[in-house]
Formats: structure tokens, sequence, C-alpha cells
């Protein structure tokens, strides 16, 4: 059977700011990608339409689906592009009536239960890992067959009701599962932020699924679909490196993992198995301050690493607390300390606007941004996820605004903040103080003098005066 898969239109752009479209941002979706194996493996042909990369609005994206007549169509749908989503599939079904369609992705794992009410015209459901739930289907379909016995589905019964079958099982050992179809993917509409790229053509690749921490109480881990924490084998992962590099001349491969840094032997077999290799790439983590270390670092750094992001959230220690990251300052500035001894670029992110936030405790977090001087710092406001264990204390202490959920513009303001005004300008100072420190400056000049650098300093610039032009519009 023929099966399209999609991925809503999103204009990069809008999270920063920007008036004209911004080429730099989108990275593949992996998970399209590794539908995309078992589906192939089994016999089915599949496309891809990423509308966001291809910069398509939803009638362009359905004229273009319609032009495929496929058998079955799947939607991959994150929280952040939930109404253009939605609007699509009303789109599709319009146009094409009779063909089963699909969703799944992050969005549908972390609210299943309200998605089937907040757009009916999706015919099923498949909530967490999917790739063999939705291949039976799409065998199934393809076959006439029923699928209400089908686990790991919801959808709705002749009559209209909403049926929900008993959750599919994880597959335990992920060396099982087929590599991502990379075919599927036009390349050249993939560049990372200048933060995250120092060599093109790049991509991402994931070793795990599931987070090893798992108790943020801002984040949502897909409650009874949720995974646990498995990694795939070092052998796997480096086969699949040695085949993006030699076959498909990626030069750059960013690890998606929630965590990178855990498993010490893991990272250090990885590491050696990479050297024996001989493969000319670069590649970037993202990693806690509580799991990495020192030597961790080094082994890293000598086998190609040159960058890994952190996830700072907080400068203050109450708000580490209240969030329940598991992390201390300390092991903040001792992370970024081992960072840069080992020659690592450090990234860095905090959130602003979390409930019971004061303009105090965003003034301490700039203050340690700033104490910890790294290469790329993000300022980002709260965004309340339906269903996480801090939901119920921002519907206490503070409020909603109106308007799409967007990287740079609050959809949530802390009383103490009063109004989305006063939070976006106390962003927009964060970014200023930080980045125009004679300090960073400095810092900055010097490190340009790898041309690779600096090219990546001067997109960077461009993308940050478009970001502060952006959240100036909300205080004015």
């Amino acid at each position: 059977m023929h099966v399209i898969l999609i991925l809503p239109p999103f204009d990069t752009s809008s999270s920063y700011g920007s008036g004209k479209r911004v080429q730099r941002g989108n990275i593949p979706a992996l998970g399209v990608g590794y539908l995309a194996g078992v589906l192939e493996q089994r016999g089915h042909a599949v496309g891809l339409i990423d509308a966001g990369a291809l910069g398509l609005d939803v009638p362009e994206t359905v004229d273009r689906l319609a032009a495929e007549a496929p058998g079955v169509i799947g939607i991959s749908c994150l929280t952040r592009v939930e109404r253009s989503a939605y609007e699509l599939v009303r789109a599709v079904k319009a146009r094409l009536p009779q063909t089963p369609l699909v969703m799944g992705g992050p969005h549908v794992t972390a609210f299943a239960e309200q998605v089937l009410d907040e757009c009916d015209q999706i015919d099923i459901l498949v909530p967490g890992e999917g790739e063999y739930v939705f291949a039976e289907l799409v065998d199934r379909l393809s076959e006439g067959k029923s699928y209400e016995d089908l686990h790991g589905l919801i959808y709705r019964d002749p009559s209209g009701e909403v049926q929900t079958t008993p959750v599919a099982e994880l597959v335990k050992d992920l060396d099982t599962i087929p590599h991502p179809v990379r075919e599927i993917y036009q390349q050249d509409l993939y560049i990372p932020l200048p933060n995250q790229c120092r060599r093109t053509p790049a991509t991402t690749l994931i070793t795990s699924r599931g987070c090893p921490w798992a108790k943020c109480r801002f984040c949502y881990q897909g409650g009874r679909y949720g995974p646990y924490y498995r990694r795939r084998s070092p052998e796997n992962v480096v086969d699949e490196v040695a085949r993006l590099v030699k076959d498909l001349g990626i030069r750059q491969i960013s690890f998606w993992d929630d965590n990178f840094c855990v498993m010490p032997s893991w990272i250090d077999r990885f590491c050696r198995l990479l050297d024996e290799e001989r493969l000319d790439f670069v590649w970037t983590v993202q990693g806690r301050v509580d799991t990495v270390r020192k030597e961790m670092l080094k082994r890293m750094a000598a086998s190609g690493c040159y960058n890994i992001h952190f996830g700072f959230e907080s400068g203050s220690e109450r708000m580490l607390e209240l969030i329940n990251k598991g992390i201390t300052l300390d092991q903040g500035r001792r992370a970024v300390k081992w960072a840069k001894k080992a020659g690592l670029e450090v990234r860095g992110s905090f959130i602003i606007g979390l409930p019971t936030e004061t303009p105090q405790t965003a003034e301490d977090t700039i203050r340690f941004a700033c104490e910890l001087n790294v290469d790329w710092m993000f300022f980002l406001p709260y965004l309340v996820l339906r269903g996480t264990p801090l939901e119920k204390l921002a519907l206490e202490d503070g409020h909603f605004t109106d308007g799409d959920i967007d990287m740079h513009r609050p959809a949530y303001v802390p009383s103490a903040f009063g109004s989305a005004e006063n939070l976006a300008a106390t962003i927009s100072s964060a970014y200023r103080r930080y980045y125009l420190r004679p300090r960073y400056v400095a810092r900055a000049l010097w490190q340009a003098r790898r041309f690779s650098v600096m090219k990546n300093y001067i997109d960077a610039a461009g993308m940050w005066l478009h970001l502060m032009r952006g959240i100036r519009t909300q205080t004015s």
C-alpha cells in the first residue's frame, strides 16, 4: 500500500520574530523515518511531505497529498503545531474523505484522550511508540481486515463511540527496529540553527528512548503511553553513523537523546568504535549537569564531539526545587567548567516565567546565566503542558494569554509579572544583557577566528536581531 506521512505546516520564522522565512532551524523528524523503516520492511511504499520544511501552507499541502493518491495518510503532530495539524486534518478529509487518516506523534502520546474530542475528523490515533502498531494497522487496512483487536489504537466505532484498545507492548531491544529511512527526507531542507551546526550536511540521530530522569514537573513523559528508558547498543548506533557518513555524505550529527551523557561504559565503547571507523564528521549532544563526568566529556571531545547542550532551567535554587529538576547551581557551574576544559562549545537554556516566578528569581537566573558565560544561551518562556504536575500550580498562580504556541512569546504569565508585556520585557532584557556583555563579545571574537564559527555568529546575529524585534512588539 502507498502510505504518505505528513509533518504539518509550521513557519519556523515565527519562533524567531522574523518577518521573512528563516532558512535555518529545521531538522529531520526521526519518528516518521522509523515508521517508514518498518513499513518498507513489510513491503509498503512510503513518501513524506514535510510541509514546514517545504514552506507549504495547508491548501498547498493538501494539493500535494492529493496528487500522491495515497492509500493511507499518517500525520505526525507536535503540540506546537496542534492548530495547524487540526486544520490540515479537516482540509484533507474534505478533499479525500475515503482515505484513512491516522495521527500519532508526541501530541497524541501526551493528550490522546482529548485529541478526538478536539478534532473529530481524525479516523485513528496511534499514541506512544507506533512503528509496529502503525505497520500492522496499514497491513490490515490494505487487506480489508478489522483492526478492532489491535493493541495501541484509539478510534471511533461506527456508532461514533471512542474505543481505546490495550496499550501496545514496547520493543525492549531497540536494535531490532530498522534504522530510519533517510531517503524520504529532502536533505537540503534541513539546516540546524547556528548554535547547533558547524558542518553541513547535518542530520539528527537518537540512541535511546525515554528519559532516565523523567521527574521534571514541567515535562510530560507520555502518561500511560510513556516509554521506559532503553538504549541501543554502541555497535548498532555506530553502524547507523557509518552509513550516514559514508553513503549519504553527512558531516555533522546531532544526537537528539534527552540525555546522551549517561552510562559511562556505553559512551566509552561508543567512542572507541567511532575511533576505529575513522569517520570524517563532528557531533553534538544534549546532557544533564548532574550526570556528566570530567573524563566522559574529554573522551567524547577526543572522538569528535564539539558541542553540548545543558538545560539549566533556572538560576534560583527555589525554582529548581519547585520543578523537581534534580540539579543544583553548583552542579551547573561544575559541568560547564568540565565541558570548557574538554574544549567543548556549551549551549544552555533557561525557563523564565515558571509558576510562582518573581522578577527577583528571574534576575537570579539572568545573573547566573551571565556567570556561566557559555557560547550560546536561550531564555524561553514557560509553556504549560496539560497533564503535567506543574499545570495545577500554573492554573492557581497566573493566567494564560491568547495566540498560537511560540518558542519566545509568553503563553502563560505568573501572577508576580502582571502582564505578558512585562514578562516579554524581562526575556528581552535577558538576551540583551547576556549577548551584549563585553566579556561575551570578547569571547565570541576570539572564537570567531575559525571561519565556521564566524559564519555561525554572523547568522546567529541576524536571527537574534529578528528575535529581539519580535519580542519588542509585545512590549509596545
